[in-house]
């Protein structure tokens, strides 16, 4: 996999996410992407703060971050 791909995953990371809060197993099923390009994936979006990851109840649930200005 390289950086190209990664970051068109992203992208359909992004697209998927954007609006919801989804658990590990709901993007699986929403992005079709298998686990590896998925966590990829998440951990570019990581990188540049554009997501949420968070734990409730012993599942792991990803959003987007939303800046506020003022």
């Amino acid at each position: 996999m390289n950086v190209n791909a990664i970051g068109e995953n992203a992208g359909i990371v992004w697209r998927a996410l954007h609006g919801k809060n989804l658990s590990w197993e709901e993007f699986i099923e929403n992005t079709k992407l298998d686990p590896l390009t998925l966590a990829c994936a998440i951990g570019w979006l990581a990188r540049e703060n554009k997501i949420i990851i968070s734990h409730r109840g012993g599942i792991i649930y990803f959003e987007t971050f939303h800046e506020s200005y003022y």
